[in-house]
């Protein structure tokens, strides 16, 4: 970013555009954008998660088992085997599991998110009713959406 851009005076002139009436089109457009990349990083995670678990041989039941056992250790320089003398004999690195976990929790963080922008998505009205104060008739205006420099960061504006 160019030191203009960051100014006080850019970004109040770019908060201007994106809540012109053209521009409602624009913010329509990023948040569904937004929805896409999202979803695409879900799957693409969700594609990582199965190719390690076929690599080590990890159904659900192990690595439940493996999970508990990571967390009831403190220590990431350790490999786990299956619990309880299951047929796998396999050991999975310490590092696998905390992959697979973060993995996870990174998922379930991007769902909250496409959850989000969907419903704002969903609630953002095209026209607004106000009262004229001169006449007190009912009318219908463009509503003017107010962004935070971190919602149009966010937003790719």
């Amino acid at each position: 970013m160019r030191a203009f851009e960051r100014s006080p005076v850019a970004t109040r002139a770019h908060r201007e555009f994106v809540r012109s009436s053209h521009c409602r089109t624009e913010l329509r457009e990023a948040l569904q954008k937004k929805v896409r990349e999202l979803v695409a990083r879900v799957e693409e995670r969700e594609g990582r998660l199965k190719r390690i678990r076929e690599e080590y041989q990890i159904n659900a039941e192990r690595l439940a088992a493996l999970v508990i056992q990571y967390q009831n250790r403190d220590s990431n320089f350790v490999s786990y085997q299956s619990q309880n003398g299951a047929s796998q004999t396999s050991i999975v690195p310490a590092g696998v599991i905390a992959n697979l976990i973060s993995e996870s929790e990174m998922i379930d963080s991007e769902r909250g998110q496409i959850r989000k922008v969907e419903l704002v998505l969903r609630n953002l009205p095209d026209a607004e009713l106000y009262h004229e104060p001169r006449t007190g008739a009912v009318r219908s205006r463009q509503p003017l959406h107010q962004l935070t420099d971190d919602e149009l960061e966010y937003l790719g504006f």
